[in-house]
Parts: C-alpha cells; sequence; structure tokens
C-alpha cells in the first residue's frame, strides 16, 4: 500500500487537532491574570506535551512568551531548531558542556540558561565556562520544600555570593517549585515564605533586572506575591486549570486539543455476557457494543487499581457530522489497541449507522471527555494524560496565530542582564 494512502487511512481513524488560536488566547488570559509587568514563561519540555514544538512555537510566540522552559538540553536544542530567538530555560542539571555541544551555539549567545542546583553543580559549570570562554546565564534554584532538586537555603546564600563574583556566570534569575500548588494552599504559603524571607537576606547581591519566579499555573491565580516577575506555565497555555479552586478565576482559558477516533465495529451483546479482558463487564441488558480502535498504548487513560468505579465512568462523545449528540459509556477493560463503548442508550435517539466517529477528548471545559472530567473518571493527572498521547496518532494545527496575536511585554534590563 502506497504510504500516503496508508497515513491517510490512518489520520482518518485517530486524530488529535490542535487549535493553534487558542494556544494564543491562553497566553492572553494568562497576561490578564499576572498583569503586564509579569514575563509569562511557556514551558514545553516533552516536546510541547508531546504536541510538538515545531507546531506550537509560533503560536506561544503570538501569545506573548518571553521565555521557554524545557527539561533535558535536547529538549533545547530541537526548541532552537524551530528558529525561535526566545530565551530559553533548561531545568535539569546540566554537567556537561563542550564546544561540540548543539546547544553551545545558544549558551555562546546567552540565548539559553541554566539553571544552578547545588554548590558542585556551580563549580562545574564556572570550570566548562572558563574552558569555552563564554559567559552562562544561570538561574539559581532553591529547595523551599519540594526536596527535588535545587539547593538547601543554608547553601544558597554562600552559592549566590559565588555566582555574583564569577566571571563566568551571569545570575539571570532565582527560582524555586511548589509541590502542591493543585491541592494545599498552606504547603504553598509554608514554601513562598521560606522563598521570600531568603529573598530579603539577599537583597543586596540581587540585581533588581534578576528574573524571580515561584509559581506554575496552578498557582497564578494566588496573586501578585506568587507571580513574581516571571511565572512557568505548562497546562495553562494548553488550556487547562490544574487546580479546581481555581476553575472561576481561569475561566477564559481555551482547551486547545480535540482527539477523535473511529467506531470500527458494532456488536449485540446479551444480557450477562462479558466484555474485554477477564470479563470485568457484563451488561444488565440485551446491549449494543462499539469498538474504537485505541487503547492505553495510543495513552488513553487506564485507572489505576486504586481508583476503583465508584466515580464517574470514562465516556467518549458520539459525533454526527464532527457535532456531539451524546456520550457513551467506555466499558470493559482498556486493551493496549481498542476499547469498547455502551451504544445501548444511543438507540432511538440517532441512528447507529449515522455515528461513525467519536471523540475521546473534547475541547469543551466542561464536557464530561473533556481534560478535567477524563482526568476525574480515570485518576489520572491532566499533565500525564496530554504528555502520553502517542506519536503514531496524527496532529494536526489549525488556525492563524495573527489573528489573536498578544504582544510580548518587554521589562526594563541592564547591561549583561539582558536576555
Amino acid at each position: 500500500m502506497d504510504a500516503s494512502l496508508y497515513r491517510a487511512i490512518m489520520d482518518e481513524l485517530s486524530r488529535i487537532d490542535i487549535d493553534l488560536p487558542a494556544i494564543g488566547r491562553n497566553l492572553g488570559e494568562i497576561r490578564r491574570i499576572v498583569g503586564d509587568d509579569c514575563m509569562i514563561c511557556p514551558v514545553v519540555k516533552s516536546d510541547a506535551y508531546g504536541l510538538g514544538l515545531h507546531r506550537v512555537t509560533g503560536a506561544l510566540e503570538a501569545g506573548g512568551a518571553g521565555m521557554f522552559a524545557v527539561y533535558a538540553p535536547r529538549e533545547a536544542v530541537d526548541l532552537m531548531a524551530t528558529g525561535t530567538r526566545v530565551p530559553i530555560l533548561v531545568l535539569m542539571p546540566v554537567r556537561r558542556l563542550s564546544m561540540v555541544d548543539p546547544m553551545y551555539p545558544g549558551l555562546r549567545t546567552g540565548q539559553v540558561h541554566l539553571v544552578i542546583h547545588d554548590m558542585a553543580h556551580f563549580e562545574l559549570l564556572e570550570s566548562y565556562a572558563s574552558e569555552l570562554d563564554i559567559l552562562v546565564r544561570v538561574h539559581l534554584k532553591l529547595n523551599t520544600g519540594m526536596n527535588r532538586g535545587g539547593c538547601d537555603l543554608d547553601e544558597g546564600a554562600s552559592l549566590l555570593e559565588r555566582i555574583m563574583d564569577s566571571p563566568r556566570l551571569h545570575l539571570a534569575g532565582i527560582c524555586t517549585h511548589f509541590s502542591s500548588s493543585c491541592t494545599c494552599r498552606e504547603t504553598t504559603d509554608r514554601q513562598l515564605s521560606r522563598f521570600e524571607a531568603f529573598m530579603e537576606s539577599n537583597e543586596e547581591l540581587i540585581d533588581t533586572d534578576c528574573l524571580v519566579h515561584c509559581s506554575s499555573t496552578a498557582s497564578i491565580a494566588f496573586g501578585p506575591r506568587y507571580c513574581r516577575n516571571m511565572v512557568r506555565v505548562g497546562l495553562g497555555w494548553v488550556g487547562a486549570c490544574p487546580n479546581a479552586s481555581m476553575d472561576d478565576a481561569m475561566s477564559g482559558l481555551s482547551p486547545s486539543l480535540r482527539w477523535t477516533s473511529s467506531i470500527v465495529q458494532t456488536r449485540t451483546v446479551s444480557r450477562g455476557q462479558a466484555v474485554g479482558y477477564d470479563g470485568d463487564w457484563q451488561p444488565d441488558r440485551d446491549s449494543l457494543i462499539g469498538i474504537v480502535p485505541v487503547g492505553y498504548a495510543d495513552g488513553y487513560p487506564v485507572p489505576p487499581s486504586s481508583h476503583n468505579g465508584s466515580e464517574a465512568p470514562q465516556v467518549v462523545g458520539l459525533l454526527q457530522n464532527d457535532v456531539v449528540v451524546g456520550h457513551a459509556p467506555v466499558v470493559g477493560k482498556v486493551s493496549m489497541d481498542q476499547l469498547t463503548i455502551d451504544l445501548t442508550d444511543v438507540q432511538g435517539r440517532a441512528s447507529i449507522g449515522s455515528i461513525s466517529r467519536v471523540e475521546l477528548l473534547s475541547n469543551v471545559p466542561d464536557a464530561p471527555n473533556g481534560l478535567k472530567g477524563l482526568s476525574a473518571a480515570s485518576g489520572i493527572k491532566p499533565h500525564a494524560i496530554i504528555s502520553r498521547l502517542h506519536p503514531r496518532i496524527g496532529r494536526f494545527a489549525h488556525g492563524d496565530v495573527a489573528q489573536v496575536a498578544f504582544p510580548a511585554v518587554e521589562r526594563p534590563r541592564r547591561g549583561a542582564n539582558a536576555i
């Protein structure tokens, strides 16, 4: 079979559509929340949560991204390959640099910033920077309670002095990471208080144009005290709020993803007949079952065993001419490449023959199969649902980002601290 024809058939079976203008609007909504004096740093690690850096970078820039954050050096290289000139922050402890490193040009020009996590890491980066004869822009990460990367606060002051005295490292930022901003405001407040105490104690060592960043999407609506002069947002630019208590404050976010697939077979199952592996589900009536060629290998969320089914069932939307006309529950165990849905209640409301496609992930915020609903039903975090979507599913970006472009906010900077 011709490869293009095969691809077209697979695209018809299952596809992810990405709304680029929605991404631009989401950065505009985040700008409204954090204010004009706060830089927005979209987190685009794991190939922009699996959506593709090359697809979304332009929309994020048009929306006003002032910096991008990635986790690993290879991700910084992939981001530079998109042609972006926006600064890039690498979050992991980078412990090896060389002139043949594909990231080197970005370090030399100052586009790529690194994060310092401890004294040994500082000494290693300073040695590499001296060897390469470059000035490396760094952000000092403080451990305020996450205990996952960063230096302890009692080491932070010494590190800050060493960085400020270094001819090869320039302090471009200071940051921390909240461990529980989605679930516990009290814990978040304790971390912020520790961070603020450090900043106040070392104020004389910190330039006024240093980027100070704590908040992710979950905490940006807590107020300016949490946002400082930069925020790192991941799920927010995708169009979802990970903190249910902030839904009202962030109701302007627009889901940018829609995942659809097909019904490839229907069959009648008698009452009491088992469906799927282990026979976990048996209908209490004669039922019509639909087969959808999507499973956990594609990233469709499978509830952990601790999620015992007392929650609302996972559902898919039923499409008629691409319009949702109802929902059907997912029944039986999700298999590697397929899942089963109960179409029994659709009979009499719509012609089964006219419903050949299903919506696995809706771009309507409060839909039962939207990101929030699917997360609640499966017990899988929204970030994990998005980032686990398999590359074999075709991605299709739509829309003119220029139609919803928001200007980037430029804050005054001085000398070597210019980014």
